[in-house]
């Protein structure tokens, strides 16, 4: 490679190191690097980590809140990133999709994207990526209501984190628990984490969130009628928020601390705070927001008999609740296009372009998946691995569209014959594969003679195959009843030993294995 490739590869990696430690704090100088190394990527032929730059470009546009343009960006990635099996990466992408939809307020589908996430991070043993998994999971839960279910992933997210040492979550799973004890009435647990959370933040300096714990505690206080330290922490909640910047917390801890002063009979620095925090939602368009604190200002002026200011704040409501409901209506329809859009993603990434039969990585799924399905109702799986004969003769005589004919027109023909259960992929190449759920070696045996017999049937001509005039296939099957002894890979191997047995004794045959003793 020359030294010129080499230098500039280098000088890609750090940038894309230098995009991680700035997407959050600046997101238009780790966007202006990112589009600068994709285009030397591309430039250089670097393959690798142009898919990774347009992962990371899809990132920063769901930071700015430009979420079509981050799924077409996202959309683009998973294919390349799958091409070279950038699992972690991957991992990034489903959890990236899921927070997009959390957004707009589409929980089913974020659960969906989260649940992928954390499969392959489960599988890849990704801790952090799985303790940010199971974060975002406890989070959808919350929003949903269910409070068990959320302090279950809250949970999930501690233990993988504390294998980090809080460097994924940050130990935000003290400050989400101590909400949801607020939320249930766990005053004495909610102080627990929230004393917790304050300790795990401020020794890893982690002071954005802090604005959060603050209020919870500043609310548990009350709910105790500790008045003056309800106060002292609603005060350092939004020293904080004022000075990170971080105004969505900064609006719902003026809203809270308003009604905390309004209970105090403390008027004036009540419509202070209830003011600044109207003049906050709506400038950031935060109509939800909007509502709450219109509502509380029109209910306000009513007990003070100031009708007019009553009937002024309750006109805002109705216009903030009529933006919403366009808001809503858009995030929908926004929601459905995304959907179908991560959809087409979904089928661009479990299904081969050329064939349109399930490609690799869903057969690596389905796989698994059944394996642990036939363990547990003790019965038997087999598989079917077979190739073309002769297929590098094919091309070289036929031409490479008439061999890409000649893969389809097998594929289309062996899909025809399986079974409902039955699921074919296509593995590498020439190479295809046959999962047989709840099927003994003979009878995969005999369903591979049927495959074989089909293919012949084609009549595909072929002169340069020394087995037959024709195209033809040589298989092996492998079955067996899965157990904590045996692991899907050498059951894979098993069937592929079979295959090359079939070849060593002349092709268009089938070799059948079994293991563990299966019959």
């Amino acid at each position: 490679m020359p030294m010129d490739t080499i230098n500039d590869k280098k000088k890609i990696d750090n940038m894309l190191d230098h995009i991680e430690k700035i997407r959050f704090s600046d997101s238009k100088a780790a966007m202006d690097i990112a589009l600068n190394a994709l285009e030397l990527s591309k430039e250089i032929n670097y393959p690798q980590a142009e898919s990774i730059l347009l992962l990371k470009i899809g990132g920063i546009y769901v930071n700015i809140g430009e979420y079509a343009k981050a799924t077409d960006y996202i959309s683009v990635s998973i294919p390349l990133l799958e091409l070279y099996n950038l699992q972690y990466h991957i991992c990034t992408a489903y959890l990236t999709l899921g927070a997009i939809f959390y957004q707009i307020s589409g929980y089913e589908a974020a659960f969906d994207y989260f649940s992928k996430s954390a499969d392959i991070a489960k599988r890849f043993q990704f801790t952090d990526m799985l303790s940010i998994t199971y974060n975002n999971i406890g989070a959808v839960c919350r929003k949903l209501l269910d409070y068990e279910k959320a302090l279950l992933y809250y949970q999930k997210s501690y233990e993988e984190d504390k294998k980090t040492g809080f460097s994924s979550c940050k130990g935000v799973y003290y400050e989400n628990t101590a909400e949801i004890y607020y939320l249930t009435g766990d005053y004495d647990k909610a102080l627990e984490h929230a004393t917790i959370a304050i300790e795990k933040m401020k020794s890893i300096k982690y002071d954005n969130a802090l604005c959060e714990v603050y209020e919870t505690l500043a609310l548990v206080y009350w709910k105790l009628n500790k008045y003056e330290e309800a106060g002292s922490y609603f005060s350092k909640a939004l020293d904080i928020a004022e000075n990170k910047m971080v105004y969505s917390c900064k609006i719902s801890v003026l809203i809270n601390y308003h009604q905390f002063l309004t209970e105090q009979g403390q008027t004036d620095p009540a419509v202070k705070a209830l003011t600044e925090a109207y003049t906050l939602a709506k400038t950031n368009n935060l109509h939800e927001k909007s509502i709450i604190i219109c509502g509380l200002f029109s209910e306000m002026y009513d007990k003070c008999n100031n009708m007019e200011a009553s009937l002024n704040y309750h006109k805002l409501y109705v216009y903030h609740n009529q933006q919403l409901q366009k808001d809503r209506l858009n995030q929908i329809t926004e929601g459905i296009k995304l959907r179908i859009k991560t959809e087409e993603i979904r089928q661009q990434s479990e299904f081969d372009p050329l064939t349109g039969i399930p490609n690799r990585r869903r057969f690596v799924q389905f796989i698994n998946s059944e394996w642990e399905l036939s363990k547990l109702q003790n019965k038997p799986l087999s598989i079917i691995m077979l190739d073309i004969d002769f297929f590098k003769e094919f091309n070289d005589i036929y031409g490479h569209p008439e061999g890409d004919k000649c893969l389809i027109s097998i594929t289309a023909c062996l899909a025809g014959l399986l079974k409902n259960n039955y699921l074919l992929a296509r593995y590498g190449g020439d190479e295809l594969i046959t999962v047989l759920p709840n099927t003994s070696l003979a009878e995969a045996a005999e369903f591979a003679e049927a495959m074989r017999q089909a293919v012949l049937n084609e009549k595909i001509c072929h002169s340069r195959s020394t087995v037959s005039d024709y195209v033809t296939i040589t298989l092996g099957v492998a079955s067996a009843v899965p157990s904590d002894n045996l692991k899907p890979d050498d059951f894979i191997k098993q069937a592929d030993d079979a295959l090359y047995d079939a070849k060593r004794r002349g092709r268009n045959k089938v070799c059948r294995k079994a293991y563990n003793h299966d019959k």
